[in-house]
């Protein structure tokens, strides 16, 4: 791809032109950087791409993009050949610079923006199933990976730097996609990462504690979760959890909104449901009409999950009959609720790492459970450390027994992650500790009775753990199916 200097900058934004030669490519790690590239040099909270600018150079950079005056005088003065483009806001313009150099790829898409705490990935992918059975080619953007028909593009964090994501959007398109789902996190949206996207529809789940190392308040990361709404275009519905408080802000603050919940006043109202048959039958109220879904997605925040995708669905113009047909086609998402089995033993695998998910999930497994819920969790280090003593809290009072260990402690030591969850406990009755993640799922399964349920919660989908600078192989699936093998006369069995 080639383009003018011209075609992707304002006028008003070039400081300097040192050349006239084309660009290649887009930057913002010179470690990327070829010859033709344009580097943008942003400050971010663990390096400042300024101090990489020489690299850039070096590699073959001709343009350099800075909001800082003096650096931009320092650059023209030690090199008079490069352009020099200086702005107010680096992350904007490399958003809106990003979606001029590959051809605003999301005007020719219909994009879907899903954010809140909890609820992103499963709601994107309830989504993203209900329009391929509609036979609409769509794309994923989320934790679980970037896909195009279920086949994998790349691996990623939750949702891509700009650059990735305006790039991303053009492959998507390249091949073929009308729609795309994307899971958008509060870092995105503060970071600017998805500024400019013209979205079709906007989704709020939930928010709750979670991120506070990053955000420092609830308030700063609901303020966050606010941008992805301000840029929606006011015929775009806004689809929000009425039973959240703070989306019960977000719907009296946007007259595009529709919302979905318990409340009687929830354009898409969850009137009922309850287990049936391994499965969850829904009843829904749309504009004064009952109708019913049943899904093989369990648990009590799936029905939220599963209300958000309808109610996303129909004011996108998918006609509720066919929602009905194909709901109970779904199928769960990977370390979402997934269920290994045997010999009358469950082992539920989810994602849940905040609070607010932990409750949930084992709330919903309390509702199912024939004798004793053990739960399997730890936290991840250098992060959010207000959320440990919370999670311990709530492991104790809706488990029956707790095994604390270890997620990604990254940096940290595992004991100190471990010390800050017990501060939330109230004893240490049936609570065991075990720092390594592999030998406290084998002592949870060894301690298991036919009847009981045990969560592994935490990591989800993840195939890895980070310790340390290390990141190693690692599947809480694969782990658990190991060890309910080696107990004597289980027949596997996974949902």
């Amino acid at each position: 791809m080639e383009k003018k200097l011209k075609e992707i900058f304002e006028e008003k934004q070039i400081f300097h032109k040192g050349n006239d030669k084309p660009v290649l490519s887009l930057e913002n790690n010179s470690r990327n950087v070829k010859k033709g590239s344009v580097f943008f040099a942003i400050k971010g909270i663990t390096a400042d791409g300024h101090k990489f600018i020489p690299d850039a150079i070096k590699k073959g950079a001709t343009t350099v993009v800075v909001q800082d005056r003096k650096i931009a005088e320092d650059i023209k003065s030690r090199y008079p050949q490069i352009n020099i483009i200086l702005v107010e806001n680096t992350r904007i313009t490399q958003a809106e610079t990003a979606r001029k150099f590959y051809g605003y790829p999301d005007r020719a898409l219909k994009i879907i923006g899903i954010t809140g705490t909890n609820g992103k990935t499963t709601t994107s992918h309830i989504i993203a199933y209900f329009l391929e059975f509609y036979g609409k080619t769509t794309g994923i953007i989320g934790t679980t990976g970037y896909k195009i028909r279920d086949k994998v593009i790349s691996e990623g964090r939750t949702t891509p730097d700009a650059i990735q994501w305006f790039s991303l959007l053009d492959r998507f398109r390249k091949k073929g996609a009308e729609f795309v789902v994307a899971e958008i996190s509060s870092h995105a949206l503060d970071q600017y990462r998805v500024y400019s996207t013209e979205f079709d529809a906007a989704v709020f789940t939930n928010l709750s504690h979670d991120h506070l190392d990053y955000h420092k308040t609830l308030e700063e990361y609901f303020l966050a979760k606010r941008r992805l709404f301000e840029q929606l275009s006011l015929e775009k519905p806004a689809v929000i959890n009425a039973d959240d408080k703070y989306g019960k802000r977000l719907i009296k603050e946007f007259k595009n909104a529709v919302s979905y919940g318990k409340d009687p006043n929830a354009d898409l109202r969850i009137v009922d449901y309850k287990l049936c048959d391994s499965q969850t039958c829904i009843d829904f109220e749309y504009k004064g009409k009952r109708f019913g879904i049943k899904s093989l997605l369990l648990g009590d925040f799936n029905v939220y999950n599963m209300a958000a995708a309808l109610l996303t669905l129909i004011e996108i113009g998918i006609p509720i009959e066919f929602l009905i047909e194909k709901a109970p086609f779904i199928k769960p998402v990977r370390g979402r609720f997934e269920v290994v089995e045997g010999n009358g033993i469950k082992v539920i695998i989810d994602y849940a790492h905040t609070p607010d998910a932990l409750e949930n999930v084992l709330k919903s497994i309390n509702k199912i459970k024939e004798k004793r819920v053990i739960t399997v969790f730890g936290a991840g280090g250098d992060r959010d450390r207000e959320k440990r003593p919370l999670m311990g809290k709530i492991a104790q009072r809706l488990s029956d027994i707790v095994v604390i260990t270890s997620d990604n402690p990254r940096s940290e030591d595992p004991m100190d992650i471990i010390r800050d969850i017990k501060t939330g406990l109230t004893s240490e009755k049936n609570i065991f500790v075990e720092i390594d993640r592999e030998k406290a799922i084998e002592k949870a399964i060894n301690m298991a009775e036919k009847g009981d349920i045990i969560l592994i919660a935490g990591k989800g989908h993840e195939t890895y753990q980070i310790i340390g600078n290390k990141t190693i192989h690692f599947d809480d699936k694969e782990v658990a199916k190991k060890y309910l093998k080696n107990k004597t006369g289980y027949n596997l069995l996974t949902k």
